[in-house]
């Protein structure tokens, strides 16, 4: 569950790992972001809360009309932060443009793969068998954060 540090900017936290979200509508919002940074890691300071700054990256979603915004460089303790088009989180590969087509590629290849070394190493095995490995090797892979999987765009449901 999210909760804010600062107005309009929200901290996701899971285990070891907090996500940053601020919605800019303007340049003068995108000017508010270094102290907000500030804030964060006072806020990191505060709770003991280890910082890993060469982990820090920075990401702007934006819709895919849109020209991608230009970054300004931030930094966090005076290590500058590295802009990113995509990031793997929880599993799922995140884009700019929130299309998800690399984390539908990268699942898709897993599945293929991991079927083909089912085909190779089972192959005498009977249908009922194949079918139990199948739905216990193969479907989860192509189940995973299966919300976003589900195809939204004609392109999507045509396999390469």
């Amino acid at each position: 569950m999210p909760f804010t540090y600062a107005d309009d900017a929200y901290l996701f936290l899971f285990a070891d790992d907090a996500k940053n979200f601020q919605h800019f509508v303007n340049t003068v919002d995108v000017s508010i972001l270094p102290n907000r940074i500030d804030r964060f890691t006072e806020w990191t300071d505060k709770w003991l809360a280890k910082l890993n700054v060469s982990k820090c990256k920075i990401m702007s979603v934006c819709h895919k009309g849109q020209a991608d915004a230009v970054i300004p460089l931030f930094n966090i303790k005076v290590v500058a932060l590295e802009s990113i088009d995509s990031y793997k989180n929880l599993g799922v590969i995140v884009d700019s443009h929130l299309l998800f087509d690399k984390h539908i590629s990268e699942k898709v290849n897993k599945a293929y793969s991991m079927l083909g070394i089912l085909k190779r190493n089972f192959k005498d095995v009977s249908g009922e068998c194949f079918m139990n490995l199948y739905k216990t090797t193969v479907r989860p892979i192509l189940e995973y954060a299966n919300t976003i999987w589900s195809p939204r765009r004609i392109r999507d449901l045509i396999l390469t």
